[in-house]
This record gives C-alpha cells, sequence and structure tokens, in this order.
C-alpha cells in the first residue's frame, strides 16, 4: 500500500513521506489521532457544563498565568503541577468563582485563578466574588 501510495504525484510530498510502513502503523496511528482528539472534545464540553469557568486559555489553579507546554504536556513553572494534555489550550473549565464584569456591562464566569489574574487588568469593570454555601 505504501509504495502504491508513495507513487502517487498528485499527494503533497509530506503526505507522501508520513505514510505508515503497514496498515497496522497507519491504524495505530489513527486511532491515537481519534483519542486525542477525543481527549481535546472531552474537555471542552466539561468545560461547558454550568458554572464552569469560561476562559478560553488555561492557567495554573494554584499560581495563575504560569504554564509551560511541550509535546502536548504542560505544568507550571512556579509550583510544578503537571498534567497530560496541553492546559494552555482550549478552555479552563475549573469551578467559577468570580462575575467579571467589564466596563460596557459584557459579564463572564472566571475560576479564581483567572480572578486573580484579571483583577489587576480590568480596567472599569468590576469582579464580584460568587458566594458558596
Amino acid at each position: 500500500m505504501r509504495a502504491r501510495l508513495t507513487g502517487q504525484s498528485e499527494l503533497p510530498r509530506g503526505v507522501r513521506n508520513a505514510l505508515a510502513a503497514s496498515v497496522e502503523d497507519a491504524l495505530a496511528l489513527a486511532a491515537q489521532r481519534i483519542g486525542t482528539a477525543a481527549e481535546k472534545l472531552a474537555r471542552v464540553r466539561a468545560a461547558q457544563w454550568s458554572g464552569a469557568c469560561t476562559a478560553w486559555w488555561g492557567v495554573c489553579p494554584h499560581c495563575g498565568p504560569t504554564l509551560m507546554a511541550e509535546d502536548g504536556r504542560s505544568w507550571c513553572r512556579q509550583c510544578g503541577t503537571a498534567w497530560n494534555y496541553d492546559r494552555s489550550q482550549g478552555p479552563c473549565g475549573e469551578p467559577g468563582a468570580y462575575l467579571a464584569m467589564d466596563a460596557l456591562g459584557g459579564t463572564v464566569l472566571v475560576c479564581a485563578a483567572h480572578g486573580r489574574y484579571m483583577q489587576e487588568r480590568l480596567e472599569g469593570g468590576l469582579l464580584l466574588a460568587i458566594p458558596t454555601s
């Protein structure tokens, strides 16, 4: 299969050179990519639950915007907490702790870490703590 596909000049060179050596390799790679996509979708879905932080960039829940990411994993530069996915990309999803309102009246629900970070940067707006029971 590889020999037949690599000989097709209408395929881009990057695709021809990236073809798997066997059907088993191709299936394993496809399964890995599907699994990675499913994990990302599950995190996006979890972040859409009522009461979740709506910020679309990740932070360390303890330290704030101190994340580093490489090879699909992330970690906090300050406390060393690590995650087996790239937490810096996509929705936060931590429990909401603050309602942030900008000067024009727009509101977003954010977690404690995003709230602490926004507190110093929210010009003309309000950051209201959400009471917990």
